[in-house]
């Protein structure tokens, strides 16, 4: 079996262990390979083994089974030389799969999402327990976390005034409402890493200087995959950031307490999945950011 590399600028290996999941990571990789000239390699986990070959620059098969060596096999024969291979992981666990672990040394970029096959913190879990195991690995993006860009966003805002500056460094308590528990603990890892607010074992922080501490809650609810509500008070002040009417696209603003702002909407720039994954796959390097997020939210889970 061959396929036509002539103008293929990117190889999209994608492995999906569900069927219901099938359909949309198929999706995501035709979306991609439509903004770039890809060959795409699809191994479904979730059905016997039956090649099927779409076109020259498409193929998919049933790997249910295969073993992770046969999956190497698989991918090294069917992916481009040449070609950076990119990962696309649509299963529940990374550290806890072997073919994972497997796989994932070949590529240069891995996609995965921790809150798509479950909504617990399971896969974020098993996430952290790979990267401490192997720190130097590809550059891995999670669009659990990609997804939080406008949220990182709207919390800057409410910071830009120099009014409400000091409140930042003045915070104690944080909580997060969103519908799936990855999200909560990447916001709240992003949010401690960017303050230098080191975890206390007893949903707390502690600032490197200072001996004050600052709660942390993480509410379930609303739409999977999704965050509600953002709550940020220091001692005088609230902050709340909050869907408008469930509106994916906007938010409201509020900030009472001592000091005060007028309530205002503003617009949530969310992002679709295949422009998120793009993003990432062009920018192919390891984001010190969201390692240093993801290892907050690892101490924060263990």
């Amino acid at each position: 079996m061959s396929v036509n590399v002539r103008i293929c600028t990117m190889a999209l290996l994608v492995f999906v262990d569900d069927d219901r999941l099938a359909d949309w990571a198929r999706e995501r990789a035709r979306k991609l390979a439509e903004r770039h000239s890809s060959c795409v390699v699809v191994l479904n986990g979730a059905i016997a083994e039956k090649p099927e070959e779409r076109s020259d620059d498409w193929i998919e098969l049933g790997v249910q089974g295969s073993s992770p060596e046969r999956l190497q096999s698989i991918a090294a024969s069917l992916l481009p030389a040449g070609v950076p291979p990119i990962l696309l992981w649509v299963a529940p666990q990374t550290a806890g799969d072997a073919r994972f672990v497997a796989l994932a040394p070949e590529m240069r970029t891995i996609l995965l999402d921790s809150s798509r096959a479950r909504d617990d913190d399971g896969a974020l879990r098993d996430l952290v327990a790979f990267h401490e195991k192997y720190p130097e690995n590809a550059a891995i993006h999670d669009l659990a976390y990609l997804r939080l860009a406008p949220w990182q966003e709207v919390v800057a805002d409410f910071f830009d005034e120099r009014a409400f500056v000091e409140d930042l460094f003045d915070l104690n308590k944080v909580t997060i409402a969103c519908g799936s528990d990855a999200e909560g603990y990447y916001l709240l890892g992003w949010l401690a890493s960017r303050l230098s607010w080191e975890p206390t074992g007893d949903k707390t922080f502690r600032p490197r200087r200072g001996a004050r501490t600052i709660a942390y809650e993480i509410v379930r609810e609303g739409t999977a995959r999704r965050v509600l509500r953002i709550t940020l008070e220091s001692r005088a002040t609230h902050f709340q950031a909050e869907l408008c009417n469930g509106d994916s696209t906007a938010v409201t603003l509020e900030v009472t307490g001592a000091k005060k702002r007028p309530a205002r909407v503003a617009p949530l720039h969310d992002v679709d999945v295949a422009s998120l994954l793009e993003r990432a796959i062009l920018h192919d390097q390891a984001d010190p950011v969201f390692r240093e997020s993801l290892a907050v939210a690892g101490q924060l889970l263990s």
